[in-house]
């Protein structure tokens, strides 16, 4: 196959991908409908074909949990979790002008391949 022939196939694969997504979503939407939602917002559904399951998202306001830290007690401290994440462009300057901080930061980081990304433009 070509690269247009290619191009062309993966168009054509996104738009179907998008299609069956959307028809899915719809369709969930609509079984879901059929039940009612448990009152403190979190809870299933069992079913012999299917299972619901509905879920409440939290996110933290890391920067005032930063603040407050010190003022916040012992107990509630728990209820956090803490990730350290890469700095990217942070990292790429210690590369370019401090090579021996570089090398630290380093030593705690593994770097491996991601998949590369192909992105179709209109």
């Amino acid at each position: 196959m070509s690269i247009a022939e290619l191009i062309a196939a993966l168009r054509a694969a996104k738009a179907a991908e998008t299609a069956a997504k959307n028809d899915r979503l719809k369709i969930e939407g609509l079984i879901e409908a059929q039940f009612a939602k448990p009152a403190n917002g979190e809870g299933t559904h069992n079913d012999e074909e299917f299972k619901i399951s509905w879920k409440l998202t939290r996110s933290v306001d890391t920067a005032a949990v930063q603040t407050a830290w010190d003022a916040i007690s012992k107990n509630a401290q728990k209820a956090f979790r803490w990730k350290a994440e890469v700095d990217l462009a942070h990292l790429r300057a210690l590369q370019d002008l401090d090579a021996a901080a570089y090398a630290e930061a380093a030593d705690y980081i593994t770097t491996k391949p991601a998949k590369p990304s192909i992105e179709l433009k209109d």
